[in-house]
């Protein structure tokens, strides 16, 4: 990945539509203004307005008294264990915090179906939407929603960078890349 073109320092995760090269997250909070960054997703509040932090969670006592609540979050980390299982090369805590912020920002910030460019990320969503729908169908939204942001906090908590967190919870998912042969089907 190419280094920030404002920095020179950083990687350039964002494509900068005022500088049409790729910039890193703080260059661009830093140097956005209203003039060069009308139509750009990070400048509007599409993201600026998602705050993943604020998204209303289960604690952790009440997800250790609750069998329900542990049951929708047993589908949610069993599903991310799998992503993480079929792709281990690819897949990290990061990225299942990426797929948690796109279920996040369909079910509770109302955005509708996303259009993901990263095939990786794409798949891991398509499989907890898919696990969502198949197993968790009559949870209401504002359940799942808590749960999600439950498991989101937990991730934040869990994890050192690379896997720490996956690595800890396939200990009671049973799930690993050690367990799982071959990549996510196709959905």
């Amino acid at each position: 990945m190419a280094k920030c073109t404002i920095c020179n320092s950083r990687k350039g995760k964002r494509r900068c539509k005022a500088t049409a090269t790729m910039i890193c997250s703080l260059c661009c909070g830093e140097n956005r203004n209203q003039e060069k960054c009308a139509d750009c997703s990070f400048f509007s509040g599409k993201a600026a307005g998602k705050n993943y932090r604020k998204v209303p969670y289960y604690t952790i006592k009440e997800m250790a008294a609750s069998p329900e609540l542990e049951k929708i979050s047993n589908v949610i980390e069993t599903s991310l264990c799998e992503i993480w299982a079929r792709d281990s090369e690819h897949v990290n805590d990061r990225t299942v915090l990426q797929v948690i912020e796109t279920v996040l920002d369909q079910y509770h910030f109302e955005a509708g179906e996303p259009d993901i460019e990263n095939s990786v990320l794409a798949a891991g969503y398509q499989h907890l939407a898919k696990a969502i729908r198949e197993e968790l169908a009559q949870v209401p939204v504002e359940k799942l929603v808590k749960v999600l942001a439950a498991v989101y906090r937990s991730i934040q908590r869990r994890t050192n960078g690379g896997c720490s967190y996956l690595g800890f919870i396939s200990n009671f998912t049973m799930v690993s890349p050690d367990t799982t042969d071959g990549p996510l089907p196709k959905i």
